[in-house]
């Protein structure tokens, strides 16, 4: 009899603790689902650290991104280092200025053997298309494509990367 109680009890224990877990995921998407919560996007989740895209690109070798975090709060789901400058070259084209000024650097961003900003494709090994006439060359490792992308091509046009942020798996 003591052991049917026992069984018991830990049934009710059981039960409680999956009602608690279940509150709480519908607590979290409800509150997920609220416009206002723009600026919670800046805390990172519980897998994740954000580190500053000025922080250095160093930082970023060995790691998997998860996504980047914008001035204004806007997040980008990005699993990929490929994907995340994408997005940062594409946010960056969104004004006409700096659009402009990626648009005259184009073929003058030089790796060793390839063009590392150029109008087409040509010998690029991983090209991904920014705009009409827009690539960049992605065949790098995160530290190198980081550092490519803010000191030799947002730099260049005056991109103000240094309040973007990029979240990174916590491993």
């Amino acid at each position: 009899m003591n052991t049917i109680q026992e069984l018991q009890k830990l049934r009710e224990e059981l039960i409680r603790e999956i009602d608690e877990k279940f509150d709480w995921i519908i607590d979290e998407v409800k509150k997920e689902s609220v416009p206002s919560r723009q600026k919670e996007s800046r805390k990172p989740r519980k897998y994740e650290i954000i580190y500053p895209l000025n922080v250095g690109a160093g930082i970023f070798k060995g790691k998997r991104p998860t996504g980047v975090i914008f001035a204004d709060g806007r997040r980008t789901e990005n699993p990929t280092w490929k994907s995340v400058a994408e997005e940062l070259l594409k946010d960056c084209c969104k004004d006409s200025d700096q659009r402009q000024a990626l648009m005259d650097l184009r073929g003058k961003v030089l790796g060793r053997n390839r063009v590392l900003l150029g109008s087409e494709t040509g010998k690029m090994r991983s090209p991904v298309k920014i705009d009409e006439a827009l690539y960049i060359e992605t065949h790098y490792d995160a530290e190198t494509l980081m550092r490519i992308l803010t000191t030799r091509i947002l730099d260049m046009v005056g991109y103000d990367y240094s309040k973007i942020r990029i979240a990174v798996k916590a491993e």
